[in-house]
């Protein structure tokens, strides 16, 4: 026999590039995750050696975890030599980011956002954009950058002349970062995109912005959310709007814009005919800016997405928007949550839904109406063909209107989402209403019932028909008060049941009625959140059954009691699971050896994406 010398390999970098190919190709093949990440160390010389720059267009960056660059299989590309590979995405610590955006020159997008480390290199992100002519796409989110982060970002953007969407929201720039803001604009001419919202403009901020928009024609989408803009501002932005027509979105949410400024705004917003969103939610029009905004919705056929929510609307301002629903049939999302529209506007909005042909979302939460009102719109959804997303959250509905809803939905064949969360008049004929109609419905794929003081008996009234229901993907039913005869009643039903996801959050489970719940789970199940239900370590057994049972990929079992004794049984199935993406176990009773000792197992897992344990020193 003839004898073979191999030679030892000790780092992954010894091998030959066509090996390391072989080995890349085969890693991206065998994963078994949806979003498989590959830790950059296995790949690194192939990465630096053969990865061409150009093969990179995105470059984003990791928070708390993971904490190593990545490489996140994206969109297709190819290694010299090998075979086409899916990546797109890079995700590094933020120290190395200048550093890159040097090298990738064919970066297009960099996300930033929720580091406020960038303010560390925000220098020279700054002095690489006066000069970069690949990066179209900016977000900056949440750095904390001030009012000296964001003239900085500004002055080199005076010299930039690619970027199109820039995200500066949440960074505390005040009044000296708006006004920066506001000379830039004078001068570029790229941006296409701004986002600005939360960041304390006020007048002083945000005049030089308005001031600029008589300038500056290029910018298509603005977003002033919270920033204290108030009729001050909003009036000579409604006179600049007569100046500047070209805006597909204009963001005011949160800025305490009173009627009078809302009726000026409406008036121009009805000429500019490539606005496609009316986004000016959480402010104070009253019905008279409400009946200003109905108008614009009739007039202008571009607009598609309306958000009016939080604007003490009456039944008079809803009348005038539901005239408009019927002639504007363009219009495909409606929010106007929290307004006191009463049984007549909610009786004139769903005479509307009747014959409107284009809206697919509607939010209705926080909508007082009496039975008369819910009973109009159960009928409107007797007939109604188009409607797909209908948020009833908190609306006080009675046990007759929930049982109204729940019998027009058997005709139904397009709600697939249905929220009826915090109506806590329900009762066991509401559930056991939706339980008939589950038994024949299968359009909706997504009902929620949180917070309705759902008690054991309710709720098996509701899971008896599941077994006959092949359509219901999403149950919530957390914030009920459903103790562990609730858990058994749920476990009785469970194994025949359709569902990828159960949301059990605060139910007052306890381990028995958890180990019965866990012990139930069927197959299709992935994903279920147990998540404050007082879990004892009793019921460690089950859940590591479960865990192991190979079909679960997102799980969160945080603020429980479980503790050390539990520590062995997870730390063995987190080292073997290859199914499960997604943990959340933090606030449990563990000791910091066995929290450091799980988070340790859990990081060494490459299949989990997520988690939320920290390490405690």
């Amino acid at each position: 026999m003839s004898s073979t010398t191999s030679t030892r390999i000790n780092n992954i970098n010894e091998l030959p590039v066509d090996t390391l190919v072989k080995l890349f190709t085969y890693v991206n093949r065998t994963n078994n995750a949806s979003y498989w990440l590959v830790n950059h160390a296995l790949v690194c010389r192939l990465w630096t050696e053969k990865v061409l720059p150009q093969a990179w267009h995105e470059l984003s960056i990791s928070t708390n975890q993971p904490p190593d660059p990545l490489i996140y299989y994206y969109e297709r590309g190819i290694i010299p030599g090998g075979q086409p590979l899916l990546y797109r995405r890079l995700v590094m610590r933020v120290g190395k980011v200048a550093e890159y955006l040097d090298i990738l020159k064919s970066l297009t997008t960099v996300d930033l956002r929720n580091n406020p480390s960038t303010n560390s290199i925000v220098d020279r992100l700054a002095d690489t954009l006066k000069s970069n002519t690949s990066i179209t796409s900016l977000n900056l989110y949440n750095n904390r950058l001030m009012h000296k982060g964001g003239i900085t970002i500004a002055k080199a953007l005076e010299r930039n002349t690619h970027l199109q969407h820039l995200d500066l929201g949440l960074n505390m720039l005040g009044t000296n970062g708006g006004q920066a803001i506001g000379e830039m604009l004078k001068k570029n001419a790229s941006l296409t995109h701004l986002d600005l919202s939360s960041n304390q403009l006020g007048i002083r901020g945000a005049g030089p912005i308005v001031e600029a928009l008589k300038v500056n024609k290029a910018l298509k989408l603005l977003v002033l959310h919270s920033n204290q803009l108030r009729d001050e501002c909003a009036l000579p932005l409604a006179d600049v709007l007569r100046q500047n027509v070209g805006f597909v979105q204009l963001g005011l949410n949160d800025n305490e814009i009173g009627a009078k400024s809302g009726v000026a705004l409406a008036r121009n917003l009805k000429t500019m005919k490539a606005l496609s969103q009316l986004d000016f939610g959480k402010n104070e029009l009253g019905d008279d800016g409400g009946l200003a905004m109905a108008d614009t919705i009739k007039a202008n056929k571009a607009i598609t997405a309306v958000n009016l929510s939080w604007n003490k609307l009456g039944a008079k301002a809803a009348k005038a928007i539901s005239d408009a629903i019927k002639v504007n049939t363009s219009v495909t999302t409606l929010d106007l949550s929290f307004n006191n529209i009463g049984s007549e506007g909610l009786i004139a909005l769903s005479e509307a839904l009747k014959t409107n042909k284009s809206i697919w979302y509607l939010d209705l939460s926080r909508v007082t109406s009496g039975s008369d009102g819910h009973i109009a719109l159960a009928g409107a959804l007797q007939v109604n063909n188009t409607l797909q997303h209908l948020d009833l959250n908190n609306c006080k509905m009675a046990n007759d209107a929930g049982i109204a809803i729940a019998q027009a939905l058997v005709a139904n064949r397009t709600l697939s989402t249905l929220v009826l969360s915090n109506n806590n008049t329900f009762g066991k004929e509401t559930l056991a209403a939706f339980g008939q109609t589950l038994a024949t419905n299968r359009a909706l794929i997504n009902l929620a019932f949180a917070t309705c003081a759902l008690n054991a008996e309710a709720v098996e009234a509701l899971f008896t028909s599941l077994a006959q229901n092949k359509s219901l993907i999403r149950l919530d039913v957390s914030g009920n008060p459903l103790g562990p005869d609730g858990g058994a009643a749920i476990a009785r039903h469970l194994q025949t049941a359709p569902l990828l996801e159960l949301v059990l959050q605060n139910c007052q489970l306890g381990g028995t009625g958890a180990t019965a719940v866990l012990g139930a789970l069927s197959t299709s199940l992935q994903s279920i959140d147990l998540s404050n239900n007082q879990i004892t370590p009793n019921a460690g057994a089950a859940l590591t059954l479960a865990l192991s049972a190979g079909h679960l990929s997102k799980v969160n079992i945080a603020s429980n009691k479980l503790d050390d004794d539990n520590t062995q049984q997870l730390s063995s199935v987190f080292q073997t699971t290859r199914s499960l993406i997604h943990i959340q176990m933090v606030s449990n009773q563990f000791s910091k050896a066995s929290n450091n000792a799980l988070l340790n197992v859990i990081k060494k897992n490459k299949s989990i994406f997520f988690y939320d344990l920290v390490e405690e020193i």
